[in-house]
């Protein structure tokens, strides 16, 4: 999901969003998400599956830097970025990231440090993120795009109660390759069923 385009009419939530065991929050240069990335960074073993969405050659700073340009609606090489936190660990242990409507539909991504995953985290986190989403005037569904090989995160998907809706191809511009996609929708209820926080 690359974002190089603004996004001004994807405003962020008013505060956290949070179930009590997960929480998301907007990234925060002064909640210490530059030392968190840095310190992920310095540890081979918690970049594994390419989960930390960052910059090619950027710095950390860069990277939370362009997260938050994606909420502000400005050119964003990632696009808005939610920090999944928790409570008692002081850093983010993972990302939701959201793209763009099409049609109705945002696609997110999610990404758990490894640390931390195989405790639930991903799919409270994709619930918390596809339940905003789904309060937001014209999202009128929610997508996660899967490779068929990451069997853990089509679980997270189904957990999440997303529904497979087929497969969809994707062009890699960086390799010229084509891939195929696992394709879940989370649909939301008809706009006058909606029962939205406040926010």
């Amino acid at each position: 999901m690359v974002h190089t385009l603004p996004m001004a009419y994807l405003r962020p939530p008013t505060g956290p969003l949070t179930d009590g065991a997960a929480s998301l929050r907007l990234p925060s240069v002064e909640a210490g998400d530059v030392e968190t990335v840095t310190s992920y960074l310095e540890d081979e073993a918690q970049l594994e599956g390419t989960w930390l969405p960052l910059l090619p050659g950027g710095s950390a700073a860069e990277s939370v830097r362009d997260w938050l340009e994606g909420w502000a609606g400005r050119r964003s090489q990632n696009g808005p970025m939610f920090a999944v936190t928790i409570p008692d660990e002081p850093r983010f242990v993972g990302i939701v990231g959201v793209g763009e409507p099409k049609d109705g539909t945002v696609e997110m991504v999610i990404g758990i440090a490894p640390r931390w995953r195989r405790r639930g985290l991903a799919t409270r986190a994709v619930r918390l993120a596809a339940q905003w989403l789904l309060c937001l005037p014209g999202v009128s569904a929610a997508e996660l795009r899967v490779d068929q090989g990451m069997v853990a995160s089509q679980r997270v998907a189904e957990s999440a109660r997303f529904r497979l809706a087929g497969t969809v191809s994707q062009f890699v511009l960086g390799t010229g390759e084509t891939f195929e996609d696992l394709r879940y929708v989370l649909a939301g209820p008809a706009s006058g069923d909606r029962i939205c926080p406040p926010g």
